[in-house]
C-alpha cells in the first residue's frame, strides 16, 4: 500500500467550496487504498489579513507573537478539511505541525527544520484515517511555536514525506505544473512535463513560486518523487526528476528551458563591519541576492520588508551606505547557459530597449538586473525569442 503526500496551497483552499471540492477528489482517490497524508496552507489571503491585524496594534509586533497568530490560519484550513472528508464517509483526523512532530530551530518567522518524529501520523495511517497537517509550521526545542517563512507549506509536505519514506509528494496549485515561464504574463508558455531539480532550483532561486527552493532542496537531497499539479484539475502535471533524458540529437544542444523573475525589489548597501557580519548571522529575512565588493555588503530584498530591515539596521547601529528601490530581475535558465557566450550576446541585442543595471550568471543561469517596471516585457521579449518558437 503506497503513502501519498498531497500538499494543498492557499488559493486551492480559498472557500468553502473549493474545500469540499478537494475533499471529493480526495475520497475518490481514497477509495484506491493508498494511505494518505494532506499538508494545507491557510485559506487565500488569511494570513496578510492576520499580518494586518498585528501591524494595527504594533509598528514592530514580537516574531514569536507573530507567529502565535499566524499559525491560526493552517488550523482553520486543517480543521475545514478534514470535517468536509467526514461528510464524505472518509476516517480523518487533523495535526498542527508541532502534533505532526515537525521539529525546528529557534527562528521565529523563518525557522529550520532539524528533525522529523511524525509518529502519531504513521499511527493514524494505522488506523486506515486520512491525516490532515497543518504546513507552514513547527515546534522548536524550547517547545516554542515556529513557522518556517514563505513556501512553508511545501517545505512541511516534502519534509514529512521523506521520514514517512512516502511513494511520491503531491504540490497542488492553481496552475497546471511548472511552465517556461509564468503563464499570467506569457499565456503562450509552455507546460513542462519533467524538470530536474538542478534546474527547478535555479528556477525557484531566482523568483519561480510554483515550489519553493527550501522544499526542492529536501526532495533532491533525499530523492523523493515530486510531482506539481493542478488542485482544480488533478490532471498530470510536471515531475521533479534527478536527471533528465535527452535524446541522442540533443547530447550537447545548449538551450533555454524557462525563465523565472522577480519584482518589487529594493537593494541596501551597507558597510562591511562586524556589526554588519554578526547583524547577518543571525539573520531571519529571505535574501533575493547578495554580492560584497570594496568592503561594502549589498543586500537585494523584497521592498515589502522595508519598514522591518529599516527598523532592524538601526537598532543594531548599522548605517545604510545607499538604497535603490524599483529593482527587478530576470534569469535565463537552462544547462549549460553560462558557458556559451553567444546566449550572453543575443541576449544583449534582445534587451537593448530595456534598461540593463547589471548581468551576472550562475552555474545554470544569466541573471539579468533592471526595473522593474520593465520585467514583465522583458520576460516576453526573452521567451519569445528563445523558447516561443520551439516547436
Amino acid at each position: 500500500m503506497a503513502i501519498i503526500v498531497k500538499k494543498f496551497g492557499g488559493t486551492s483552499l480559498g472557500s468553502i467550496d473549493l474545500i469540499c471540492n478537494i475533499a471529493h477528489r480526495i475520497a475518490l482517490e481514497a477509495g484506491k487504498g493508498d494511505s494518505l497524508v494532506l499538508i494545507v496552507s491557510a485559506m487565500a489571503k488569511t494570513t496578510d489579513e492576520l499580518i494586518n491585524l498585528a501591524y494595527q496594534i504594533s509598528e514592530h509586533p514580537s516574531r514569536r507573537e507573530l507567529d502565535m497568530l499566524l499559525t491560526a490560519g493552517e488550523r482553520i484550513s486543517m480543521s475545514l478539511l478534514s470535517l468536509a472528508l467526514q461528510e464524505e464517509g472518509y476516517s480523518s483526523i487533523s495535526f498542527t505541525g508541532s502534533q505532526s512532530g515537525i521539529i525546528t530551530d529557534e527562528r521565529h518567522g523563518n525557522a529550520r527544520i532539524l528533525n522529523v518524529n511524525a509518529f502519531r501520523i504513521k499511527e493514524e495511517l494505522e488506523k486506515g484515517k486520512i491525516v490532515i497537517v497543518a504546513g507552514f509550521q513547527g515546534v522548536s526545542q524550547k517547545k516554542e511555536i515556529t513557522t518556517l517563512g514563505r513556501g512553508g507549506s511545501d517545505t512541511s509536505a516534502v519534509a514529512l514525506a521523506c521520514y514517512l519514506q512516502a511513494n511520491k509528494c503531491e504540490i497542488y496549485t492553481d496552475v497546471d505544473g511548472i511552465y517556461t515561464a509564468d503563464p499570467r504574463i506569457v499565456p503562450d508558455a509552455k507546460l513542462i512535463p519533467a524538470l530536474d531539480y538542478s534546474q527547478i532550483l535555479a528556477l525557484s532561486y531566482n523568483g519561480f513560486k510554483v515550489i519553493h527552493s527550501r522544499a526542492v532542496e529536501f526532495a533532491y537531497k533525499y530523492n523523493i518523487p515530486v510531482e506539481v499539479k493542478s488542485s482544480f484539475t488533478f490532471a498530470p502535471g510536471t515531475m521533479l526528476v534527478n536527471e533528465k533524458s535527452f535524446k541522442e540529437e540533443d547530447m550537447e544542444e545548449r538551450h533555454i528551458t524557462a525563465i523565472a523573475h522577480k519584482e518589487n525589489l529594493i537593494s541596501y548597501i551597507l558597510p562591511e563591519t562586524e556589526k554588519s557580519i554578526h547583524l547577518l548571522k543571525n539573520w531571519n529575512w529571505e535574501i533575493f541576492k547578495y554580492t560584497v565588493t570594496d568592503q561594502q555588503i549589498e543586500l537585494i530584498i523584497e521592498d515589502k520588508y522595508d519598514k522591518e530591515i529599516r527598523y532592524l539596521l538601526n537598532q543594531n547601529e548599522i548605517s545604510i551606505l545607499k538604497t535603490e528601490t524599483g529593482i527587478g530581475y530576470v534569469t535565463l535558465v537552462g544547462l549549460g547557459i553560462n558557458l556559451d557566450p553567444s546566449f550572453l550576446a543575443e541576449t544583449l541585442t534582445l534587451c537593448h530597449p530595456f534598461h540593463i543595471k547589471r548581468i551576472q550568471h550562475s552555474e545554470k543561469t544569466i541573471e539579468l538586473m533592471l526595473p522593474s517596471s520593465e520585467v514583465k516585457d522583458c520576460v516576453c521579449t526573452l521567451h519569445s525569442a528563445f523558447i516561443g518558437s520551439e516547436k
